[in-house]
């Protein structure tokens, strides 16, 4: 993506009318905020998760929140029924578990190291001696916290109007550029995705078949390689070019 932040925010204007293409970038991708400044690093607690580790968990009081200096986390809801639902992933340069933590709640998911996770750890201490020294940073909190609202925004639009194959495609395109440059696969199952998009994992299976006949991807247990990325950013961009 590229722009100032006021384009990626709220989209550019082309002869008055906003780009709704700009929209759609930043609603489904998660902005990154970082390095940390060494001042604000000094002040949090540098933490490390190995892999698979709960960083924090659903129903634990938030006590504390978290920047992503490098690694991966997801996010994920368990309810009463035992359904397991993925609703968030936090990769290096952004925050995490900040929601909950100043609405002074529980945690309202689990926060897992899906590979090995640098963070620095930040509690009510920390932001005290921050909001006196360091403004800019709070700033960062603030435009973190509305960016999320944004994003689930969008996407809670984009479930109520968008077809299934386009929601699917804008989840692979967000994956994707979270990773470097020229990754193609993806090691994501077809249930996870079907939590992501909030539809079944049949829906999912029987899209993924289609798109591996059309050449669009090719399936492998655990996996999805991506083949033809320009046809997957055509199929993102649906009603919209």
């Amino acid at each position: 993506m590229t722009g100032n932040l006021n384009e990626l925010a709220y989209g550019t204007k082309r002869s008055g009318v906003m780009d709704i293409q700009h929209v759609i970038d930043v609603a489904f991708h998660p902005r990154q905020f970082g390095p940390l400044s060494a001042e604000i690093m000094e002040l949090a607690v540098p933490m490390f998760f190995p892999r698979g580790t709960i960083i924090n968990r659903q129903g634990d009081q938030a006590q504390q929140f978290f920047f992503v200096h490098n690694g991966h986390v997801r996010g994920t809801i368990v309810r009463s029924d035992g359904t397991e639902k993925v609703i968030a992933f936090a990769d290096t340069g952004q925050f995490f578990a900040e929601v909950p933590f100043f609405q002074q709640c529980n945690h309202w998911y689990t926060g897992e190291a899906v590979e090995p996770t640098h963070v620095s750890a930040f509690t009510w201490a920390t932001i005290d001696k921050i909001n006196h020294t360091h403004p800019d940073f709070v700033l960062k909190l603030m435009q973190s916290l509305a960016h999320k609202v944004w994003m689930l925004s969008n996407q809670m639009m984009s479930v109520t109007f968008d077809h299934s194959e386009v929601r699917l495609a804008r989840i692979l395109i967000e994956i994707l550029n979270r990773k470097p440059i020229g990754t193609r696969s993806l090691s994501i199952t077809h249930q996870e995705l079907s939590a992501l998009m909030g539809t079944s994992r049949v829906m999912v299976t029987r899209l993924l078949n289609v798109w591996r006949n059309s050449g669009i991807v090719d399936l492998r247990k655990g996996s999805i390689r991506i083949i033809n990325n320009q046809e997957l950013e055509r199929i993102a961009a649906f009603g919209f070019e």
